[in-house]
């Protein structure tokens, strides 16, 4: 009972200090508030005051000049007040009676002075009680401060959590830590979901590293058993010699693409590809791309077709890039003689876009899926002699996605697939 008085004191002695505190910025707040209708009263008298001589001067005198004498009379009272301009010379240029316009101006004056007055007396007897509703959650912030401080501290809980902390392993499967205590809730939240990052982050690389050894550990060991066969017939076999030679060639430069692809990513997944981003025509981009192919690839016929002025805010290597990327994927899986339509136009919303069209071996659901995905080669073409790496498409995926664009994919089965890039507007985002 003793000690229930004694909170009660406590929450009182709080209570009185927020209310002071509350008083005294309310205070401050009246005060402000005075000040700036006082303000706000002499500009508008100054503006009005000014407007009635310029304009009186113009009207009457036919212009405004600062030598003119400016004087108003009283001869009875406010009702009957006169205005009188005279010039340099003592010459009456005009007066005209003013005491209506007088009146009007102070009947006016009373009636917003009234509301400011009102306002304020208003302020004065509710504005400590706004403040105090500000307040209560600061208030309540402070109250549940002074609890936490004034906890017992129980070192065992912290030795638990410790414990926890230390027996997590980053390639486990467990779910986290669950120390099953109210007071460390929010600690194990906080460190189940940065676990959860860090073990997403962890898997993504060991699968990155395992596919990269895969893929490299094929044309390694073509080239060692090309090199064993060399050893053993092909000194004196102009043939074997000459095919030896030639494969270990093309694992070479599949090796070396593969290389080059996977630092690429790497660069790219640690932010160290640098971009030069300007304003350029797409149409000129997917052009040169389409000229480029026609030199390159006589075995298959190509069609551009543009639209307008096409506009994109990006890197005009990197954009030539992800286009060359996704026709070579075209002209792998399309027969010799298949026609590869290179299109530049407006998106559905305006948007600004290339598509890259074939009527080669297609894609399934599945396959569309996981198009994009890091060393994912179809079923149909995994064991065909196309050279692919499985990164060319996750390549063209990163440059996309650092433009800010995205893929529209259609594909069906022996009939062929459509890529279409689409880009922001620019000036939109940029």
């Amino acid at each position: 009972m003793k000690m229930d008085k004694t909170d009660k004191k406590k929450a009182q002695k709080k209570d009185a200090r927020v209310t002071s505190i509350a008083r005294k910025i309310n205070l401050n707040n009246i005060a402000r508030v005075f000040f700036a209708y006082a303000g706000m009263d002499i500009i508008v008298f100054v503006l009005l005051v000014a407007i009635f001589v310029v304009g009186m001067d113009l009207q009457m005198a036919g212009m405004f000049s600062f030598s003119y004498f400016r004087e108003i009379s009283f001869p009875s009272d406010l009702w009957n007040a006169v205005y009188t301009v005279t010039d340099n010379g003592g010459q009456t240029l005009y007066h005209v009676p003013v005491g209506v316009w007088l009146g009007l101006f102070r009947n006016g004056g009373i009636v917003l002075l009234g509301f400011q007055l009102l306002d304020l007396i208003s302020l004065a007897f509710s504005g400590t009680a706004q403040v105090r509703r500000q307040l209560r959650l600061l208030n309540q912030i402070a109250v549940r401060a002074q609890q936490l401080s004034e906890m017992a501290f129980d070192e065992t809980k912290y030795h638990s959590l410790e414990d926890a902390i230390s027996n997590l392993k980053v390639d486990a499967v467990e779910n986290g830590i669950h120390m099953h205590d109210k007071d460390l809730q929010g600690i194990e939240t906080a460190l189940n979901g940065l676990l959860e990052r860090i073990r997403a982050s962890y898997k993504q690389q060991s699968q990155f590293v395992s596919d990269a050894s895969h893929e490299l550990r094929t044309p390694i060991a073509v080239i060692q058993g090309y090199v064993n066969m060399l050893d053993r017939w092909g000194k004196a076999d102009t043939a074997i010699l000459e095919e030896s030679i030639e494969a270990i060639k093309n694992e070479a430069n599949h090796m070396q693409k593969l290389v080059e692809q996977l630092l690429f990513l790497a660069r790219g997944d640690s932010n160290r590809q640098n971009l030069d981003m300007q304003v350029h025509d797409l149409n000129s981009i997917m052009r040169e791309v389409y000229e480029e192919s026609l030199m390159i690839d006589e075995n298959h016929v190509y069609r551009f077709e543009e639209s307008g002025n096409m506009q994109v805010y990006g890197d005009c290597d990197m954009l030539k890039q992800s286009a060359r990327i996704l026709i070579d994927n075209a002209a792998k899986y399309t027969k010799q003689g298949g026609e590869i339509l290179i299109r530049v136009g407006a998106w559905k919303d305006g948007s600004p876009f290339y598509g890259i069209q074939d009527n080669g071996i297609g894609m399934s659901e599945q396959d569309v899926a996981h198009a994009f995905d890091r060393f994912y080669r179809a079923d149909s073409v995994r064991n065909s002699k196309t050279g692919g790496t499985g990164l060319g498409l996750s390549i063209a995926k990163w440059i996309i996605d650092r433009h800010q664009g995205y893929y529209d994919i259609v594909s069906r089965e022996g009939l062929g697939t459509r890529f279409s890039v689409v880009f922001p507007n620019v000036g939109n985002g940029y």
